[in-house]
């Protein structure tokens, strides 16, 4: 591997030679060191990374800095964010997958290849299309080229480096390779020394913390940003929920009406509404999910055949972007299912709260490659009011507290039963409820107000005075 390391340096060497010289020459001349201007860098699609552009809002909004995000198109992104002045996103072309199934020389060579392609892309815009920024704020993963990208800009600029650690990629690319895998086993070494320097470092999680201070050992100090949804996700209203089901076809007849006196209200046959967000990859186990469903409409079946109990049919909305959609659509489609019914969409930003805010439960199939990470998809859901059942792992429990404000299983049976218990008519208005009322005290605290405690303070921004 240290060939494949070298490969890339001498390709990588005589295209940076000249910007640096150059970017010399031109920072010399034009631009002043600007403290209030800060570089974001996620190689990645901008539209599908609300952590950073939630960054980007709150050092524009909170911290009244000058903001360039520099990432892939493909979503739209936040309104707030394009209709921010402060805040200008400057899109480098997206590149092609790799193929990780193919031969594992040409998957290097294609691998290089995009590096360097990347790291041009982005220097060329970080050198020469914005003012000197005083810090550089960068999505880890992807790690590759993105921090060896980042520390280089950390030096030519020399501006503070800000590394965001949502997770580590070396994890997620054992998930296709294997963690024994020499490219996984080099991606490791290469994370761990190329990301361990910077002005700080922002995780997700308590237990990633203590594995960056303690096995990682990183430079400059270690901070918990826990995600929290923004204001504009709560729990809708009857109305609002009617005003929204009823923009899809057939929603009225199944969700809710309006009675005699022009005022919605629940029908009470209605199924429950089920949604969960995905990225459609390795990491979230979407067989577990379709088996827990065909095994509770088989247990629906049952119970109308013996009348022992009334269970609810239910509606599962699945939404997301990703490689393995493909592939479970149709498997989806092959389903014969009486009492269960499963669509898979995407929504556009603004509906996706819209979505958790009508919702009766939230299902989370987020294991994490490294088991360090925790699923946004969770903190949003929590944010609009909606209790969770989520696939069990160790660091879940920052979150997520059992039979308090969400349920937690390991395989599909556990899934079904804790199903059949929260969708059981006798009994569970009263047991959504309780956990409804347990997703407060997480969704309490939102994220403008974490981000001013714990992230101001390493830009240097104060909170105004009231």
């Amino acid at each position: 591997m240290s060939g494949v390391f070298g490969i890339l340096l001498l390709l990588t060497a005589p295209l940076l030679g000249p910007f640096i010289l150059w970017h010399i020459h031109l920072r010399t001349r034009a631009f002043p060191a600007a403290s209030k201007t800060v570089l974001v860098l996620v190689l990645g699609d901008i539209g599908r990374s609300p952590r950073t552009q939630y960054h980007a809002l709150s050092l524009a909004t909170a911290g009244g800095c000058r903001v360039h995000l520099i990432g892939y198109s493909g979503t739209e992104p936040l309104p707030a964010l394009t209709a921010n002045k402060k805040i200008k996103v400057h899109y480098i072309p997206t590149p092609g997958r790799l193929d990780r199934n193919g031969n594992r020389l040409l998957y290097i060579l294609q691998a290089g290849i995009r590096a360097v392609t990347q790291v041009v892309q982005v220097v060329s815009v970080a050198l020469f299309e914005i003012p000197q920024p005083g810090f550089v704020l960068v999505q880890n993963p992807p790690a590759v080229p993105t921090l060896l990208l980042a520390q280089y800009l950390r030096f030519a600029l020399k501006a503070s480096l800000i590394i965001d650690w949502h997770n580590f990629g070396y994890s997620i690319m054992a998930l296709s390779l294997g963690s024994q895998s020499p490219i996984v086993k080099f991606a490791r070494m290469y994370e761990q020394c190329v990301g361990r320097s910077a002005a700080a470092h922002l995780c997700v999680s308590k237990a990633m913390a203590t594995e960056l201070r303690s096995v990682w050992n990183v430079r400059g100090p270690v901070i918990t940003l826990y995600d929290k949804s923004p204001s504009h996700f709560k729990r809708l209203s009857l109305p609002e929920i009617h005003a929204f089901t009823s923009r899809f076809p057939t929603s009225t007849s199944l969700f809710t009406t309006i009675t005699a006196t022009g005022t919605p209200e629940y029908i009470p046959t209605r199924p429950a509404l089920l949604v969960t967000s995905t990225s459609w990859t390795e990491d979230e186990d979407f067989d577990l999910l379709i088996d827990a469903m065909c095994a509770y409409d088989a247990a629906l079946a049952e119970a109308k055949k013996t009348g022992n109990r009334e269970l609810r049919r239910l509606v599962l909305v699945i939404t997301g972007k990703g490689p393995l959609k493909q592939r479970y659509d149709q498997k989806i489609g092959n389903l014969v299912l009486e009492y269960v019914t499963i669509v898979t969409v995407w929504l556009p930003a603004d509906q996706y709260p819209l979505l958790l805010g009508s919702a009766d439960l939230g299902i989370s199939l987020h294991t994490s490659s490294s088991g360090l990470d925790l699923p946004m998809k969770i903190v949003d859901m929590f944010g609009c009011g909606l209790p969770v059942c989520a696939i069990d792992y160790p660091c879940l429990h920052e979150v997520v507290t059992d039979n308090t404000n969400g349920r937690l299983f390991s395989t599909s049976d556990q899934l079904c039963a804790q199903l059949t218990e929260l969708f059981d008519t006798s009994d569970a208005m009263r047991t959504l409820s309780d956990l409804r009322k347990g997703t407060k005290q997480f969704a309490d605290r939102r994220w403008d107000e974490e981000w001013m405690e714990v992230v101001a303070p390493v830009f240097g921004i104060k909170a105004a005075k009231e």
